[in-house]
């Protein structure tokens, strides 16, 4: 056997190994953990003053006093970050078209100055598309600080392509 090593195989295999997904790729009970995001204090005060400027948001001595007692990130945000972890780690190697619909979002507690966030991403289950060409994933994340607590639950539906008919 040769050690030479053919560049065009090489290549092929990098292309085969780095191809996007298709539906048709997934397997329902497949999971993905990813993400790795340091929440700062500026971000938090700069989202919320945009979007949900509630006061434990944006004034960090105000929020000393709320219920919650520190200044936390809004749920939507959390949900952003969630998604751009998503994006960065999944969806830009998956032939996306769209998201369908999120059937559940539960905020269980709250995203601190320097909460670290990861994501576990499970898909419940696969469906076919009214179109022949496409097909949907049914998803459910879990958003845990760097204390292993779930921060935020989520249900959801994706919409993909199909692997194209040859």
């Amino acid at each position: 056997m040769s050690d030479v090593i053919d560049e065009s195989t090489v290549k092929l295999a990098k292309t085969t190994l780095n191809r996007k997904i298709y539906w048709d790729d997934l397997t329902e009970g497949e999971q993905f953990s990813y993400g790795h995001y340091q929440v700062t204090a500026h971000e938090i005060i700069e989202f919320a003053t945009r979007y949900d400027p509630m006061e434990f948001h944006v004034d960090p001595e105000k929020a000393k006093v709320s219920p919650i007692g520190a200044l936390c990130a809004s749920g939507i945000h959390t949900l952003g970050i969630m998604q751009r972890l998503t994006f960065d780690n999944i969806y830009v190697n998956w032939h996306i078209v769209a998201g369908r619909e999120l059937r559940k979002c539960q905020f269980r507690l709250p995203v601190l100055v320097n909460d670290c966030l990861t994501v576990n991403m499970t898909i419940v289950k696969l469906s076919e598309d009214t179109r022949i060409d496409r097909g949907n994933a049914a998803l459910t994340f879990d958003v845990k600080n760097a204390k292993g607590k779930t921060v935020l639950e989520v249900e959801g539906e994706i919409v993909l392509q199909r692997t194209p008919s040859v």
